[in-house]
């Protein structure tokens, strides 16, 4: 590891990364008190945005593992993380209109 000084800071680096930074500060040194150059962006990092998601109707007698795979194949420009879905084995929870979730009882006053 090599330290470098550079005002009141100190940096230590590794050997490979010594002249890159030593560069950097110079760039920093000669533009300072004026408008520099920018420096470049790091492409290979994607800014994760949830708001661009697609979402996949789902519809009745779909499994859970059928609507992931939809979702995954909607959203493959987000890089997604590979998940699997295990319980594959369970069809989907379906609302049955005859027998209610909630059963209300009369208020008595």
């Amino acid at each position: 590891m090599i330290t470098i000084t550079h005002g009141k800071a100190a940096l230590t680096v590794k050997p490979e990364n010594a002249e890159p930074t030593r560069e950097l500060l110079a760039l920093i040194d000669k533009s300072k008190g004026r408008k520099g150059r920018k420096l470049p962006k790091d492409k290979g990092h994607v800014k994760h945005d949830s708001s661009k998601r697609h979402f996949p109707a789902f519809a009745p007698g779909m499994s859970t593992s059928d609507y992931v795979a939809r979702y995954a194949a909607l959203n493959g420009h987000l890089h997604l993380a590979k998940v699997g879905y295990t319980h594959a084995d369970r069809p989907a929870a379906m609302y049955d209109p005859t027998q209610p979730e909630v059963v209300e009882l009369p208020c008595e006053q």
